[in-house]
């Protein structure tokens, strides 16, 4: 039995006279070089309507458009229907190319009629008008979203298997293109892009370069990227050749494309280190020895946590911090209050006495001296090539333009003797920024040095990681039985400090007036100025 037909339509189009719209889509290349081509789709529609007696208002759609997703396309087409009164009819090849998207396909034709507006599949007769054709028609729509979504899981499936090779099926991440000369498909190479983001992570690790000062030089050499992009980079393990997808869910798989840094180097910019050289991602002034202090059963970094006591008469509330072993067995939970005192008596075994403060200034004088003539020959040196192989560059860009010499040889002369440029500019920046240190008041070194237990107590947080990794590169261990932190690794020109200290000390207590040979501690020990990682 038929419905009643929908009176409510503001169509104008006279009384059985249909106007029509054709609507094509393709979602795949491949559909597009098979039968469900838009020449296809177009060419049975039109015979469909001049069987019928149908009007060909206009022709709309076009490739690549998804319907679930309701392309540009295709709320376009709905649009100029809506307000075109003449058009009561929109003419598919299929309803799959009206939509895939289930309900919503149900939805946006049952608005459609509303507004006096039938969709009819040349290839899939209905009786809109009817009940049973109506529910047919929404068994079409529900059963194509079903299909699609047969499809999707097969897709993603696929693309799971693809990374779980180490394959990248997606768009190359930057710095990286498709390798067209490898069997696989899949296979990445490195561009010109990727070299010079090899440069920016050793500037970064090696130099501590901010990503503004990093951003600098890269555009110095052409490449510019902004500044949210350059911390995208960093921060992504495909550049140290690792491969994380929300397919993968938690896992992380080995890429089979080429690092363009290596893990290590990764993983110090990015504050990841396995030694206590760690910078914390999130400033916890209350611990500052975390992941500093290591367990002496089990090597792992302590880590610190807090707990809380409440005033049974006020709202007072007193917090305690504890430094703990998280591995199971250890059992290792110190007050933090007795760690930072045990730690702080360890610094200042690195105080000088007045007395030999004088010797160490004359020592240190002599040495910045001898590192300062040092410098100023290598500068003098690394100018000399800069200006020799910029006159060189000047020489090649003269023949490229008078014509004697061809594009390819040019472009790649120009990247050798820009690579030489880059090279002598990186060595020229690092000596000029060693001169700067060097420059300190030796005062301020001994200060710096001398005086490592009252900067570290009264410091930042900063000030105090940079402290703990100068003074102990490698960490402190707790010793269970003597509560005390302790360490085999010590800052080199540091130890001469605290031998020379103990010497004195221990002399004077024995009153002997035993002297000690100053120099040759030192020239042993190797005494370098500490404040540069301060």
């Amino acid at each position: 039995m038929k419905k009643t037909k929908n009176t409510s339509s503001n169509r104008t189009t006279p009384t059985g006279k249909k106007i029509a719209v054709i609507w094509t889509r393709v979602s795949t290349k491949e559909q597009a070089d098979n039968n469900l081509s838009l020449d296809t789709q177009e060419k049975h529609c039109r015979e469909y309507a001049l069987r019928k007696g149908i009007e060909i208002d206009r022709l709309m759609g076009g490739t690549n458009e998804s319907a679930k997703e309701e392309g540009k396309l295709f709320k376009e087409m709905v649009a100029y229907v809506l307000s075109h009164r003449q058009v009561n009819t929109i003419l598919v090849y299929s309803f799959d190319r009206f939509s895939r998207a289930g309900a919503e396909g149900i939805v946006t034709k049952a608005i459609l009629k509303s507004k006096g507006i039938t969709v009819i599949s040349v290839t899939q007769p209905t009786d809109p008008e009817s009940s049973s054709g109506e529910f047919m028609e929404g068994i079409t729509f529900l059963f194509n979203e079903y299909e699609n979504n047969l499809r999707k899981e097969k897709c993603a499936a696929g693309m799971k298997e693809c990374l779980e090779r180490g394959d990248w099926f997606s768009k190359p991440p930057l710095g990286y293109v498709r390798d067209k000369d490898s069997t696989n498909k899949h296979a990445l190479k490195i561009d010109e892009k990727g070299e010079l983001l090899a440069k920016a992570f050793r500037w970064k690790a090696d130099e501590e370069l901010s990503d503004t000062e990093v951003r600098s030089r890269l555009k110095a050499l052409g490449f510019e990227i902004s500044k949210q992009k350059l911390s995208d980079v960093f921060h992504n393990p495909f550049y140290c050749g690792k491969i994380q997808h929300f397919y993968l869910g938690d896992k992380v798989v080995q890429g089979n494309h080429p690092p363009i840094t290596d893990e290590e180097t990764f993983n110090k910019i990015n504050g990841i280190k396995t030694h206590s050289g760690y910078k914390h991602s999130e400033e916890c002034p209350s611990t500052p020895l975390k992941l500093h202090l290591l367990c002496p059963d089990c090597g792992c970094h302590l880590s610190g946590y807090k707990r809380t006591k409440r005033a049974k008469t006020s709202d007072k509330v007193w917090e305690f911090w504890y430094y703990k072993c998280n591995t199971d067995g250890c059992k290792l939970n110190k007050s933090a209050v007795l760690v930072h005192e045990k730690y702080l008596q360890l610094l200042e075994r690195y105080e000088i006495p007045p007395v030999v403060q004088g010797m160490i200034k004359e020592q240190i004088e002599k040495i910045l001296r001898e590192q300062a003539s040092n410098n100023r020959d290598q500068e003098r040196e690394l100018n000399s090539q800069k200006t020799k192989v910029g006159n060189q560059r000047e020489l090649v860009m003269r023949r490229f333009g008078l014509g004697e010499i061809p594009s390819e040889v040019y472009e790649a002369t120009i990247r050798s003797v820009n690579r030489q440029l880059e090279e002598i500019e990186i060595e020229l920046t690092r000596i000029q920024k060693l001169a700067s240190n060097l420059s300190l008041d030796v005062d301020k070194i001994l200060a710096t040095a001398c005086k490592l237990g009252s900067l570290w107590k009264n410091g930042s947080f900063n000030t105090r990681q940079k402290i703990q990794n100068l003074t102990f590169p490698e960490g402190v261990k707790w010793d269970r039985e003597r509560d005390i932190p302790r360490t085999d690794v010590e800052n080199e020109a540091l130890k001469v400090m605290r031998l020379l200290s103990a010497n004195y000390k221990m002399a004077e207590q024995e009153k002997t007036g035993k002297s000690f040979d100053f120099p040759a501690v030192v020239a042993e020990a190797g005494l370098e100025p500490t404040t540069s990682g301060l």
